[in-house]
């Protein structure tokens, strides 16, 4: 892949290499306060228990780590995952939501990246 390329999968990172993928399709992000992370997840049956599976190996507030596309690891902190909902409209479909928080401490090398920088609110 190019660097520039942005790939399809979202790839969850837990710590010991234990790692999720998932096609991007079947995932929605929403920004909440405070840097909350809502992964809602709308995936065909054979998928949802995985995906339940996987995130109830989680504790409160265990790191884990989120690529999305291939652009680089977002570092959070698991928060909690939704009991999974039938969708009533559709024959064959589950939601179900992961919660997340962004851990937003300071990185000093992210400094070094902005050469202009007078308060720019990036960093």
């Amino acid at each position: 892949m190019a660097s520039n390329d942005i790939g399809t999968n979202v790839i969850f990172k837990k710590q010991l290499g234990l790692n999720y993928e998932i096609d991007q399709k079947y995932v929605g992000l929403k920004m909440k306060e405070n840097n909350i992370l809502s992964f809602n997840f709308r995936v065909p049956g054979s998928l949802i228990n995985e995906i339940e599976a996987y995130f109830k190996r989680f504790k409160l507030g265990e790191p884990i780590m989120v690529d999305i596309g291939g652009t680089g690891d977002i570092k959070c902190d698991f928060k909690g995952v939704s009991p999974i909902l039938k969708n009533k409209d559709e024959f064959d479909q589950y939601f179900i939501s992961a919660t997340l928080q962004e851990d937003k401490q300071y990185d000093p090398l992210e400094e070094e990246k902005c050469e202009t920088c007078s308060g720019c609110g990036f960093h």
